[in-house]
């Protein structure tokens, strides 16, 4: 009775078997379309990632080599160390793009480099770049639009700063590589006063160049932080130049707005006057900017969509864009 009870017993446990024999089989090859689904898409998602953290990678590899080649001849001029202050040196690369109505597209690439000896220098530094940096700093509109692109001038500036009280004075020789030789100086005078809820800007510049001859800025801005996402800027300056006795003035107000950590917009308005044949309006734009930055201290963009109308074409409409993009090492 036993041995027939075993026997009816054996086909259900072989079927039993069986079938988990075939559940094993089948969820092992689900699993292995699964990890093979896995493998297909893994290599796009670090091949992309490999892309982004290789460019983050080669953009630290050269700022430290260009850090050590600087602090290398800051100790070689200086023969010890002096200071533990972190090295600020960096090389900033401007691509622009400024594309007007009427007007050929213009593309031009500007170099900044800005080598820090901070064991050499207390109140100095010294700067090379292929633009004269003091004389695009005077060109008001350039901050907030560039609607031409830097004049090459390559050369080289010693900068001596010295705060005097709270006014904040820097003479800046600068030597400018050309046959022959030209020197260029600039002495300036600056000071922030901090209110409540605003700031007020001050600025005295006195240069000196051999193609204008001398000059004098002057500036007075305004800035306004009106909430953590809104603030204004009053734009107020002028410059003059001996050899035309041409002196340039440019107003202008900016409504700043941040949209996230990285990005922001700018809303301007800006006109400029000049002296000849006497004082009169010469230019007005209208413009918004675009700010964002793609990585942080290393890749930025912005753009600016803007109308300009100028006294020379009777004021008649100009449809233009700029487009800026920063590489910083």
């Amino acid at each position: 009775m036993k041995s027939k009870i075993d026997n009816q017993e054996n086909p259900m446990k072989i079927v039993c078997r069986k079938a988990l024999l075939w559940g094993l089989c089948l969820g092992i090859s689900l699993f292995q379309i699964h990890a093979l689904a896995q493998e297909e898409e893994e290599p796009e998602k670090e091949e992309s990632k490999t892309w982004e953290q290789t460019f983050i990678d080669s953009n630290i590899a050269i700022s430290k080599w260009f850090d050590s080649v600087a602090e290398g001849l800051d100790l070689f001029l200086v023969g010890r160390r002096v200071t533990n202050r972190v090295n600020e040196s960096s090389v900033r690369i401007e691509n622009l793009i400024v594309s007007q109505e009427g007007k050929a597209l213009n593309n031009s690439v500007s170099v900044g480099v800005n080598p820090r000896l901070p064991n050499l220098e207390e109140y100095w530094h010294l700067k090379f770049a292929t633009y004269d940096d003091r004389e695009d700093r005077r060109n008001t509109p350039s901050d907030y639009l560039r609607q031409t692109p830097r004049e090459k001038s390559y050369g080289a500036t010693v900068g001596v700063f010295k705060k005097l009280g709270n006014v904040r004075t820097s003479f800046e020789p600068r030597i400018e590589l050309k046959d022959p030789l030209s020197v260029s100086h600039s002495l300036s005078f600056e000071s922030v006063a901090r209110m409540k809820g605003y700031e007020i800007n001050p600025k005295l510049e006195f240069w000196a160049t051999p193609d204008k001859g001398v000059g004098t800025f002057q500036a007075l801005n305004f800035y306004f932080q009106l909430s953590k996402i809104w603030s204004i800027t009053l734009v107020n300056q002028g410059n003059y130049e001996e050899k035309s006795h041409l002196y340039s003035v440019s107003n202008g107000i900016s409504f700043g707005q941040i949209l996230t950590r990285k990005s922001a917009l700018s809303y301007n308005f800006f006109t400029g006057s000049n002296n000849q044949p006497n004082y009169h309006l010469e230019s007005y734009n209208f413009g918004v900017a675009y700010s964002q930055i793609l990585y942080r201290k290393i890749l930025d963009f912005q753009v600016t969509p803007n109308v300009d109308f100028q006294r020379t074409l009777d004021f008649k409409r100009v449809l233009g864009i700029t487009f800026a993009i920063n590489l910083n090492f």
